[in-house]
C-alpha cells in the first residue's frame, strides 16, 4: 500500500457536554443533538479526516476546503499519480480501492471523521454491476472499516434521487422513495443508502448529505461539468429535454462540512440551488460565455429512440449512448428540490445560476477546456 505526504494542521474536538440517548461520550450537543467537530474547538485533541472520492468533484472540493480549514487530511486514492496532481501537497495519499476492504483499516488508522463521498455517478457503464460494486458494497465496507476502527462520525454523500415526488414535485427529507428508480447508478444508490442506514442503527455515528446535480470551478471535469465543456466545444447538437435541480460546488462543500460540524446523526440534507430547465441551462451558458444561441431542445420522441437505439450498440461498440437508459425519465421528472433544511440547520446559502455559471465557465476558460470568446 503507498502513501504520500504526512498532513498539516489540526481540527479539534470541541469537548461539549453529554446526551447518552445519542451522544457518545465528549461529543458536544447543539439544540438537543449530537455534533462531531468544531474547527478551533477546545481543550482535544488534533483530528485526523479520511475524505473517499478525493479524485471527483465533491470528495476534491471537500479535501480542498478542509486544508485550508487546517485540517490533518488523507484520501483513499487508487492512483497516486493521478491524486497527486488533483490535491494538495499537504493531503497524505493513502493507496486503496472502497471495493477492497483489505486496504481499508489502514486509512482508518487514527481517523475520527469520515467523508465518504467516493463513488459511481455516471448514468451508464458497460459493466451494470459495478454500480452495485461501487455504491452500495462500497459505501458497506467503508463504513463497516470506520464503525470498526471507532471513527466518530461519517458524512456520506448520497443523492436527491433516493426521495420521491410526483414529475414537477417537490423532493422533501420527509419522503424516501420505496420504489426502484429508472437508471441502474439510481437503484445502486437506493440500496447503498439502506444499507448505510443498517449500519448506523448498529452504532456507527452517521450524516447523509443528498445532493442534487453539482457543477463548479474543480480540476475534476465530470458530471455537469462535462455538459458545460461538451456545449460550449459544440459537441451537442440537441439539449435533452426536462431540467434537474442544480447545486454550486461551494455550496455542496459548504453543507458536508457543516452536517461534520453539528449535522444530526441520522439524518438527510437536501442540497439544492434551484431548478433549471435544460433550456435555461444552456441559455445561461452560452451568456456567460458570450457564444450565442445554444442548441434546440429534442423532442421527446427523438431521444426515446435514441435511448432504445444507443444504449444497445454502446455494449457491443466503444463508444457512450447519448442518453442513458432511464436517464430521459429523470431529465423528465423535473423534481424541485426543498433545500430549507440544509438552509435552517446547516446555514446552507444557495449560489445564483448566472453568478455561479459565470464563474464555472469564466474556470474552464482558463484550463483551456472551453473556446475563449
Amino acid at each position: 500500500m503507498g502513501e504520500r505526504g504526512a498532513g498539516a494542521g489540526v481540527l479539534r474536538v470541541h469537548p461539549g457536554r453529554m446526551n447518552p440517548s445519542d451522544c457518545r461520550t465528549g461529543w458536544g450537543v447543539s439544540g438537543g443533538r449530537c455534533t462531531a467537530w468544531m474547527p478551533g474547538g477546545l481543550d482535544a485533541g488534533p483530528m485526523n479526516v479520511l475524505v473517499t472520492g478525493a479524485t471527483g468533484l465533491i470528495g476534491n472540493a471537500i479535501a480542498h476546503r478542509l486544508v485550508k480549514q487546517g485540517a490533518a487530511v488523507r484520501a483513499l486514492v487508487r492512483d497516486l499519480a493521478r491524486a497527486s496532481k488533483l490535491l494538495p501537497p499537504s493531503v497524505r495519499l493513502i493507496q486503496g480501492d472502497v471495493t477492497s476492504p483489505g486496504t481499508l483499516p489502514a486509512a482508518m488508522q487514527d481517523v475520527e471523521l469520515v467523508f465518504h463521498a467516493a463513488g459511481m455517478p455516471e448514468q451508464w457503464h458497460r459493466d451494470d454491476s459495478i454500480f452495485d460494486r461501487v455504491n452500495r458494497e462500497g459505501s458497506v465496507n467503508v463504513l463497516s472499516a470506520a464503525h470498526a476502527a471507532k471513527v466518530r462520525r461519517v458524512v456520506y454523500t448520497s443523492t436527491m434521487d433516493v426521495f420521491a415526488a410526483p414529475r414537477g414535485g417537490e423532493l422533501t427529507e420527509a419522503h424516501i422513495d420505496p420504489h426502484p428508480k429508472p437508471t441502474v447508478y439510481e437503484r445502486s444508490k437506493q440500496e447503498a443508502e439502506r444499507a448505510v442506514e443498517a449500519i448506523r442503527q448498529q452504532g456507527l455515528d452517521v450524516v447523509f448529505v443528498n445532493p442534487s446535480a453539482v457543477y463548479g470551478p474543480s480540476p475534476v471535469h465530470v458530471g455537469l461539468n462535462s455538459f458545460f465543456i461538451q456545449l460550449l466545444n459544440k459537441k451537442a447538437p440537441l439539449l435533452p429535454p426536462g431540467g434537474m435541480s442544480v447545486v454550486h460546488v461551494d455550496g455542496c462543500t459548504d453543507v458536508h462540512l457543516a452536517a461534520a460540524e453539528r449535522g444530526a446523526n441520522g439524518e438527510r440534507y437536501l442540497v439544492s440551488d434551484q431548478y433549471v430547465s435544460n433550456a435555461d441551462l444552456a441559455l445561461a451558458i452560452h451568456g456567460a460565455a458570450g457564444a450565442g444561441k445554444p442548441p434546440a431542445v429534442a423532442p421527446v420522441f427523438l431521444m426515446e429512440a435514441l435511448a432504445r437505439v444507443s444504449a444497445p450498440l454502446a455494449r457491443v461498440f466503444p463508444f457512450t449512448p447519448l442518453v442513458a437508459p432511464g436517464q430521459l425519465s429523470f431529465m423528465r421528472w423535473e423534481a424541485r428540490v426543498n433545500a430549507a433544511k440544509a438552509q435552517r440547520e446547516l446555514a446552507f446559502r444557495p449560489t445564483p445560476l448566472a453568478d455561479g455559471v459565470a464563474r464555472t465557465v469564466a474556470f474552464l476558460r482558463e484550463q483551456g477546456l472551453v473556446p475563449r470568446a
